[in-house]
């Protein structure tokens, strides 16, 4: 039996073992994890046969919450007690590719069925949970002895061009254990990183969000690098040399926004993405790997169907030609490629990129870009900058910019200050004086309401009014 199996989840997969009978497996990670004497959570339970009824008698046994997915064969069980974790139960099955780089066709199967359609050796591993067998392993790959000897292996040649995505994978198990990939796995990579291109965004994304959580994301991403995996993803992509050195930051800034921004929408993952692209990624990649990706943008659109229309310009097809006349030069190898139902034209040369759409033309907008931004904003910053100043400066830029810049250690302390300033003070004070203030004076909505309001905020900000009444005195000055 494995060792070291901590006591409430010994009890509980007892009684899994107990319910579920014979066939009833822990599976994957977790007896992966624990092999490895590494602790785990995620406990995946394989049953021969139907997995629905078992997750449904430890829902009643729990007392827990019950999520069945009835097309999958599978069902999750959160127990009512919080010190135990979710379980996942799935019916074991079997899996057969259609093509390279698409979703499987799934059928039910036994255990050794199921354990040979997983991504590694390593991974391909099961503990018997019925009680005549508790705790024995089944290993039908060579799982034991790759974990022995450090090795991560595919169980089949295929296994990479099946699904790409195991590529990412294979290389966090590098970076998190310290593993080595055999040559001939290394080989076989490669030649599934032109199936690579062709997956979806969201698929490649989610792959280096895991990535990006790992404690060891810098090697990772270093061994990704080495085989070509962004190029592949987006010409021309290369990562920044700082990314070390800026995923630190991103690890910082959380840990520092969670201490003194409590309460706030501070989001760890737009730091890491914005760390992962660091400065030296050009502003037209950022935006067109945001797209790419899925990653958090907006579509503003600079020419409609309408207007193209009056130009006797059609944008469902996307050339150079159109673009002309349309009055927008692309240089001879932009390149234009459909994406996510839409096609993305990405001029290197011109440091553009565009997306059409439905007949319009649009530019993408992604906060992914401030980080950039901001580094540049910031070496106009003077010292002897007003308050006022500094908040007309650092507003437009999201927080978890501004905490990068802030932990970077680069920056001058006095720059450091400035930002932590806004951060902390000059973003919370509330305007004395509101529109509705204005309006109670008789001042009609104008293009100069806006001017006066920021006049008197800071006037505010800078502590030439301190408060409301002397507003009012200047407001009636400047009426």
């Amino acid at each position: 039996m494995i060792p070291n199996i901590p006591e409430p989840i010994l009890d509980l997969l007892h009684e899994i073992g107990e319910v579920g009978g014979k066939g009833t497996y822990l599976v994957g990670g977790f007896v992966r994890d624990l092999l490895l004497k590494r602790p785990s959570l995620d406990i995946d339970i394989v049953v021969e046969g139907d997995a629905i009824r078992v997750a449904k008698a430890m829902c009643e046994r729990w007392n827990g919450i019950l999520e069945v997915h009835p097309q999958f064969g599978a069902a999750t069980v959160t127990p009512a007690d919080v010190s135990l974790p979710k379980v996942d139960f799935v019916t074991a099955r079997r899996e057969t590719y259609q093509g390279s780089g698409t979703l499987p066709t799934v059928a039910r199967g036994t255990i050794a069925d199921d354990l040979r359609r997983r991504d590694f050796s390593l991974n391909a591993l099961a503990m018997r949970l019925d009680t005549s067998a508790f705790g024995e392993i089944v290993d039908k790959t060579g799982g034991l002895q790759d974990l022995k000897t450090g090795t991560i292996r595919v169980l089949h040649q295929h296994s990479f061009t099946d699904d790409p995505t195991r590529i990412f994978r294979a290389l966090r198990y590098v970076g998190r254990y310290g593993f080595c990939i055999s040559e001939t796995d290394t080989v076989l990579m490669q030649e599934a990183l032109p199936i690579l291109a062709q997956l979806s965004g969201e698929r490649i994304r989610n792959e280096i969000d895991r990535i990006l959580i790992e404690e060891n994301a810098p090697a990772i991403v270093a061994h990704l690098t080495r085989l070509d995996v962004w190029k592949t993803i987006s010409e021309g992509w290369n990562i920044s040399e700082t990314f070390a050195r800026d995923f630190k930051k991103a690890e910082q800034a959380t840990t520092w926004a969670l201490t003194h921004l409590k309460n706030e929408e501070f989001q760890p993952e737009l730091a890491r993405w914005m760390a992962f692209f660091g400065t030296d990624t050009p502003i037209y990649q950022i935006e067109a790997l945001s797209f790419r990706l899925v990653l958090e943008h907006q579509l503003q659109r600079l020419i409609s169907r309408n207007q193209a229309s009056e130009q006797q310009v059609s944008l469902e097809k996307v050339t150079h030609e159109a673009f002309t006349k349309l009055g927008i030069s692309l240089s001879g190898d932009a390149s234009i490629d459909q994406q996510n139902g839409k096609w993305c034209v990405v001029d290197r040369k011109n440091t553009t990129t565009y997306i059409c759409g439905d007949g319009n033309l649009y530019r993408i907008e992604t906060p992914l870009t401030t980080y950039k931004h901001l580094e540049q904003t910031l070496a106009t910053l003077q010292e002897a900058a007003k308050p006022s100043e500094i908040y007309q400066l650092l507003k437009p830029y999201p927080i978890e910019a501004l905490v990068l810049c802030y932990v970077d250690p680069i920056l001058p302390k006095w720059k450091r200050e400035k930002i932590t300033d806004y951060l902390l003070v000059l973003r919370k004070i509330e305007p004395f004086i509101t529109g509705k203030d204005l309006i109670a004076v008789g001042e009609k909505p104008s293009k100069a309401f806006e001017s006066q309001l920021w006049k008197l905020f800071a006037a505010q900000l800078d502590r030439e009014i301190t408060k409301k009444e002397e507003a009012y005195i200047q407001l009636r000055t400047t009426v």
